[in-house]
């Protein structure tokens, strides 16, 4: 025996209600903001996509957020462009909060953990924009070992002469690839004297 489907409409609402106390919205508020937005007072009286787009207005400045105990995609791919940059040497601080400091000066959020998808782009492609200062070559289309060839080229690339580099993983996988950079980003922070 199944459970009988919900209706979308109550499913928007409740979502709508959850979003109100969150917010801490109150009736006249919400009732206010919701003939604003949809031109229509009542959410029992809207269409799915008034109740969509109400929903969307009340989560707008709300983080995308993962799964419990995962990472968002996007702090994973922001913490690895940063330790990327402490690897070419750019950066002396690859604890959070220096990404935090890096992201409210890009996006003004707080902290990476609010960092929405839509400013996250941005930090981003400045990020990468960094890493193409210090020598990174992003490759054309980028895929998860091109552009960790790219990483580690440009990282043997400021190795000083007479430093025995890390040998590519030839056809090794993202984990063989971040060992590699991690290694050459060693002796390159070595090199300089730095930690």
């Amino acid at each position: 025996m199944s459970a009988p489907a919900v209706d979308p409409r109550v499913q928007r609402m409740r979502a709508i209600r959850g979003a109100v106390r969150r917010l801490g919205i109150g009736e006249e508020d919400r009732r206010a903001l919701q003939l604003e937005l949809t031109g229509v007072e009542s959410m029992g009286a809207m269409t799915l996509a008034q109740l969509d787009r109400l929903l969307d207005h009340l989560n707008r400045d709300r983080p995308a957020r993962a799964p419990h105990g995962h990472a968002a995609p996007v702090g994973r791919k922001v913490r690895a462009l940063w330790w990327t940059l402490y690897w070419l040497g750019a950066v002396d601080q690859p604890d959070d909060r220096a990404i935090d400091a890096f992201v409210r000066r890009q996006a003004g959020v707080d902290a990476l953990r609010f960092l929405d998808h839509r400013h996250a782009a941005a930090v981003i492609d400045a990020l990468k924009a960094w890493a193409a200062r210090e020598g990174v070559d992003w490759p054309a289309r980028p895929s998860p070992i091109g552009d960790r060839w790219a990483v580690a080229a440009a990282i043997r690339a400021k190795l000083p002469a007479g430093v025995a580099a890390v040998p590519d993983p030839a056809g090794g996988d993202a984990r063989a690839w971040d060992e590699a950079i991690r290694q050459l980003g060693r002796q390159l922070r070595q090199a300089r004297g730095r930690r």
